[in-house]
This record gives C-alpha cells, structure tokens and sequence, in this order.
C-alpha cells in the first residue's frame, strides 16, 4: 500500500494529498545490503550439494530476508495534506501518524539540515521513537512541536507504546522530526505553510494564520550537534 493510499484513508481529517517525501536509504545503504548478500550467497557455493535446489534455495532465501529488510526500512514517509500531516512508515502491517495542523504550534515548525547530529544535540538518540522518524542515513527533515504519539496514532497498538518518548517541549508537548532525504526540508516546510495558509482564509483560525506565516518565514536550521544550541536551533525543545 503507497503512502496517498493510506493517507486517502484519513482524507475526512486531513484532506487531499498535496506532496509525498519519502527517506529512503541511499545507493551506500543499498550496496551495502547487495554485498551482504552476496557474501551470504558465496558462502553456499563453498560445499554446494549435488541438488540444485541446495544452491538455488539459501540464495533466493537470502534475496528474500533482505529485500523485505530494505523494504521495511525504506518505508518512512511525510505526507503533506491540505489539512494535516501523515508521518510514520508505510510498510506492510505498518500504519503511519496523523497530526492536524492546529495540534502544531506556531513557530516550532523548522526545515532542519545536518540532521545526523539530531541526537548528539538533543541528548535522546536511543532508538526508535515513535514521534522522531529519522534513520542513521537521515540528513534533511522537518521539526515541530506538536501532540502525543498516543493523540496522532490513530489505532490501537500493542508495541508501539512501548517506543513513545516523554513529553520534552517547553510547554509539556511532544517533539517531532521526520526526514525529507533528498527533498529541501525548506521546500517541505513552504508546501506545509501553504497548506496551513489556504485552511487559516477558508475557517478563519488565527492559530492556523499565525502558523502558516512562522513556517513560511522559519530559515534552515543546520544543527552543530552541541547540546547548547539545541533549543536555539530547534524551537520548543526544552
């Protein structure tokens, strides 16, 4: 199932797909994996059995446990709406985060560049958390202040509970962050203001107005991994 897909299933709450980022592992990651297995598959050559099947077998099943590897860690998307965000994987059996955009606050929303040091300047890198969607190949993305994980799940789960991380916003909120790969987190954030501008004219919310106009005007944010700059440089962090 593609992101719009599943996004077009929250459409009564969020609208209309206007953009999907995606944050995919780059052609290093991707090697990587091809070397792996075919490392794992030379490995079955060494004492190979008289019966194809004994090489052809572990090869393909190798080819399989990685492919589905990379499609699982490939699945991370930012889905803009007209009335909202879709964040999270869209891998099989996976189900992705809606946050509306007057659970954003106004002025948290900033395009963030350098964002492996994301954890070094936080001082929360465990791994994974549920509200910040980043890999180790994550360079660009999107940061906001905004609601629970529990708020944008959407559906009752067992163990995704178990990778929320507390509240660490000033004023008691969650922290977000999903990547944007290749995609310029500022041109992300633009499409965002947009979006959050054309709902503020045709409801008439000031929040949404006051959120549009912060995020339009938000400039790069590249992070030093220095833990002093992380509340300059990531608004709403406490």
């Amino acid at each position: 199932m593609t992101a719009r897909s599943k996004a077009r299933r929250h459409r009564d709450e969020v609208g209309e797909v206007l953009a999907v980022h995606s944050d995919r592992p780059g052609p290093l990651v991707v090697g990587i994996f091809v070397l792996v297995w075919a490392l794992f598959s030379g490995l079955t050559l060494i004492n190979p059995g008289e019966n194809a099947l004994f090489i052809i077998g572990p090869i393909a099943t190798f080819a399989l446990i990685f492919g589905l590897i990379l499609l699982y860690i490939s699945g991370e998307r930012l889905v803009v709406c007209e009335r909202g965000l879709v964040i999270g994987s869209v891998a099989p059996g996976l189900r992705p985060y809606v946050v509306r955009y007057e659970q954003i606050v106004p002025g948290s929303v900033v395009p963030v560049t350098g964002a492996r040091k994301y954890g070094r300047e936080t001082g929360h890198s465990g791994f994974p958390q549920s509200t910040v969607r980043r890999s180790a190949w994550t360079g660009r993305g999107v940061h906001f202040v905004g609601p629970s994980p529990k708020e944008a799940r959407r559906h009752n789960a067992l163990l995704a509970p178990l990778q929320d991380p507390p509240p660490l916003s000033i004023d008691g909120r969650w922290v977000w962050f999903a990547g944007t790969s290749s995609t310029p987190p500022e041109q992300v954030t633009a499409q965002i203001a947009q979006a959050a501008g054309s709902l503020a004219r045709s409801v008439g919310a000031e929040r949404l107005a006051q959120l549009a106009q912060a995020t339009g005007q938000a400039p790069v944010r590249e992070l030093t991994g220095n833990s002093a700059d992380a509340a300059r440089q990531l608004p709403g962090l406490r």
